[in-house]
């Protein structure tokens, strides 16, 4: 395996979900025109009629055309037009959508391991006023939405542009989705590794986490199985060997009991002790509480070095002076923060 260059996630069903649901944004909307219909009819209704949505459309006409399905003759024709527009401008906004836990975290976490992340999706342009009113935008090297790139999943063309544009080879890219096709098998076949995100299986030769918070345990993994080869059993690296599409070592250990490649990851948690807390994810979704506000966004805390000290950047000298005045203080903050504890000293860099 290529060492992991970059991490991609999908938007709708892995980092944002529908708040409270689709089918109340759409009743809401329907409601504010003089239709009355309840948000669970159209919530039972939106998987057919998403499924029966015209591929390839633009989103405006495919959404309408989902939209109409769902609400079926419910929607008066002359209510059409408005319904539809009040239910694509709300679906714009980030109210009507929700983070799912430990999304900041993740994507934290994983830029910490020096690997740049952004978002590969399907949506379209309206999904960026949605990051950005989650402050996910600032958290990302890139958005990749299927309007913009003229590209969809499963198209292997997508994966390949968004690595390149990353900084890396698609053989470096490990994307994350709920698709087992269009995230798993799409991200395999186009050479990166797939990682399927909740769901009862992830396809052959793709990983899968349960929840997104799993995220950087995952490419924390793949990235020390590719400094550490040797350092598994011979069954954990016949099902490596089987992600990666290599020939299997089929010695002395072929007749012992194969494990699922879940079960394998999970063994190599274990044995790399990956299930510990990672100390930088805490600082960093608790950096801007632990400096005063004007000191913390010209700084950045970089890693945290064998022997407890982490190293923080500075903008200048200047910020690297004042920020040294809050030192102690600092670090009496960090050492309250889960996984922190072995956190010793500190370390400025200028940037």
């Amino acid at each position: 395996m290529a060492r992991v260059q970059a991490v991609t996630f999908d938007l709708a069903g892995t980092l944002l979900f529908p708040h409270p649901s689709v089918g109340a944004v759409y009743a809401a909307c329907a409601k504010a025109h003089g239709v009355e219909i309840e948000a669970a009819v159209l919530d039972a209704a939106f998987p057919l009629a998403f499924k029966g949505g015209p591929k390839n459309a633009k989103p405006e006409v495919f959404w309408r055309e989902v939209v109409q399905r769902c609400f079926g003759p419910a929607l008066p024709s002359s209510k059409a037009e408005l319904v539809f527009q009040s239910c694509w401008e709300a679906f714009a906004k980030p109210e009507a959508w929700r983070l799912a836990p430990g999304t900041l975290q993740a994507i934290s976490a994983i830029r910490f391991l020096g690997v740049r992340v952004g978002v590969l999706s399907n949506a379209d342009a309206r999904m960026r006023k949605v990051l950005e009113g989650h402050g996910l935008m600032k958290h990302l090297d890139g958005v990749f939405l299927s309007e913009e790139t003229g590209y969809a999943k499963p198209d292997a063309r997508a994966f390949g542009q968004a690595a390149r544009a990353l900084g890396g080879a698609v053989s470096g890219l490990v994307h994350f989705g709920d698709s087992p096709t269009e995230d798993g098998e799409g991200a395999r076949d186009a050479g990166a590794t797939g990682v399927v995100v909740g769901g009862a299986h992830a396809p052959e030769r793709c990983l899968r986490n349960e929840r997104i918070s799993e995220a950087p345990y995952a490419v924390r993994a793949l990235l020390t199985e590719g400094k550490l080869k040797g350092k598994f059993s011979r069954t954990v690296q016949n099902l490596l060997a089987n992600l990666r599409g290599l020939p299997e070592d089929r010695g002395r250990s072929s007749d012992r009991p194969l494990k699922t490649i879940d079960d394998a990851v999970q063994d190599a948690f274990k044995k790399l002790r990956l299930d510990k807390p990672v100390p930088e994810t805490a600082i960093v979704a608790h950096w801007l509480e632990l400096l005063p506000l004007k000191l913390a966004k010209r700084s950045a805390p970089l890693r945290v070095l064998e022997g407890g000290k982490l190293v923080v950047q500075c903008e200048n000298s200047v910020i690297k002076s004042e920020i040294r005045f809050h030192e102690r203080a600092m670090l009496a903050k960090i050492k309250l923060l889960r996984g922190c504890q072995d956190v010793r000293a500190i370390s400025f860099v200028n940037a």
